[in-house]
């Protein structure tokens, strides 16, 4: 294995030199920089894979990665969520080439983790030169149930920014993740408040989920334009296969959706032959990214290139997109007709935050915002609201087990080590089955409901309950700090 990494560090370190300079931390200059950049995903593999070969494999991915001279490329290592007992992300990373690591990003994970052992992830990746990090919340376990997700610990990703900004705000280039494909404003706007939140607490760039609808990438580019938030951003794109659509039409992959008119044109691309199938996805890919960077994203990072050979063809197609389309007028006009006008949002009547996307790249001074359908608690929500109100104004000044049956009864209390009650418009966290406080993680579903179950994701009703109140503001100026949960 020594070898192998020897290797790797030999005829990749001089590759990378070309690739993205000689700054301290190439990735990060090129992002600051508005050189755009495409990063190429890999997932750690399995507990059973054999040390060696996976070495040998990952060596060669990162050679054909460095191998790329069109545009700067490196490695993004995400965690597998697919495999029980998979290698941890510390664990895979130790065969990238320690004179490329500032060239790669790496993504901590607060699934099944508590905060001290996503500090302690950092720790080891810092102290083995990798200093570009994601921090993210996590998926679900899969195959978990909704109860065995709440016996999990689940680091909130707001908490992981802030560990990085006060332990490793000079060595680390923190980036963040959010979710623009949510069609309902009580799912989209939480969304996007986390996201201000994360940005507060140090995160310096954004990663969107997968998604096909190039129309809420350009919501968020408009909605942190607005905000005057301007932070580098990476659109996550994945090169389709019938296997990976199947995966996501099966919900294998929270947070990640296919249309109906997009799944009928999917279909019939293979309904003809693999191969033809095969070559409108890399044309699709191509699309998106060439759309991006017309957009104002910094760069990309993509899904499905497993194999050295994926790779420079994904470079080839890629270079020749960015080529092709110097204006956004262009790219739009090819965009609407490879997708035949396909509907790429989920069901009628969709909510998108802005009018006239589409119609220009950029907005023309301040964006227009739509008006957005009504949000108004129930009735029978307020009156909750209010008996909770009246029964626990000071629960969180007070030790966690005073009123403990009456808060079991009115709001399902699961005895935190303290409770958070009034900070959160009397929805006890504990509802979410992953216990964030900080705002919902990036798996629901389109409407926004959670992605363990018909059940709506909690913050749908604290977004309601906020401007009810008129204290939306709260949802991102205020951070809940973590609890100990008890199960």
């Amino acid at each position: 294995m020594r070898e192998i990494r020897k290797t790797a560090s030999v005829y990749g370190g001089l590759q990378l030199e070309m690739n993205f300079g000689s700054r301290h931390n190439r990735l990060r200059n090129c992002l600051d920089n508005g050189v755009f950049v495409v990063l190429v995903e890999r997932e750690t593999p399995g507990a059973d894979a054999d040390p060696d070969t996976t070495a040998e494999r990952l060596a060669e991915f990162e050679h054909a990665v460095l191998s790329v001279n069109e545009f700067p490329t490196g490695l993004a290592i995400t965690n597998n969520f697919s495999q029980q007992n998979a290698w941890s992300v510390n664990a895979y990373i130790e065969g990238i080439s320690p004179l490329n690591r500032d060239c790669h990003l790496i993504y901590i994970s607060g699934a099944d983790a508590t905060l001290e052992s996503t500090t302690e992830q950092l720790k080891l990746c810092v102290a083995e030169g990798f200093r570009n990090v994601m921090a993210v919340t996590g998926n679900a376990i899969t195959g978990d149930s909704v109860r065995r997700t709440r016996q999990r610990s689940f680091a909130d990703s707001v908490h992981i920014l802030q560990s990085l900004k006060a332990s490793f705000a000079d060595e680390a280039f923190a980036g963040c993740a959010t979710n623009p494909f949510k069609y309902t404003p009580a799912a989209i706007f939480p969304q996007y408040f986390k996201l201000i939140k994360k940005l507060n607490c140090g995160a310096s760039f954004v990663v969107s989920q997968f998604g096909w609808d190039m129309m809420k990438l350009q919501e968020l580019r408009w909605y942190l334009s607005l905000r005057g938030y301007h932070y580098p951003m990476l659109a996550r794109l994945m090169l389709l296969t019938p296997e990976k659509v199947e995966k996501i039409l099966r919900g294998d992959l929270p947070g990640v959706h296919i249309s109906p008119d997009f799944e009928m044109i999917l279909n019939s691309e293979l309904k003809y032959s693999a191969r033809q199938f095969e070559a409108a996805q890399w044309r699709r890919l191509a699309l998106q990214v060439a759309g991006c960077r017309l957009l104002g994203y910094s760069g990309v990072q993509i899904s499905g290139l497993d194999s050295p050979t994926k790779i420079r063809v994904a470079a080839s197609r890629i270079a020749a997109a960015l080529d092709e389309f110097n204006t956004f007028e262009d790219w739009v006009c090819e965009y609407r007709e490879h997708m035949a006008r396909t509907e790429m949002a989920p069901y009628p009547d969709c909510f998108y935050v802005f009018d006239k996307l589409f119609t220009r790249a950029y907005p023309e001074g301040r964006a227009i915002m739509s008006d957005a359908p009504d949000m108004a608690s129930p009735a029978g929500e307020r009156l909750a609201y209010n008996w909770r109100r009246f029964l626990f104004p000071h629960a969180d000044r007070q030790p966690s087990g005073t009123h403990l049956l009456l808060k079991k009864i009115f709001a399902g209390c699961r005895e935190c080590s303290r409770c958070r009650l009034p900070q959160m418009f009397f929805i006890c966290p504990e509802k979410c089955p992953k216990g964030l406080a900080n705002g919902p993680c990036g798996g629901s579903r389109t409407d926004g409901s959670c992605e363990l179950g018909d059940m709506a994701c909690v913050y749908n009703q604290i977004l309601r309950l906020a401007t009810w109140n008129k204290q939306v503001n709260v949802l991102e100026e205020q951070i809940i700090e973590p609890v100990e949960r008890f199960f």
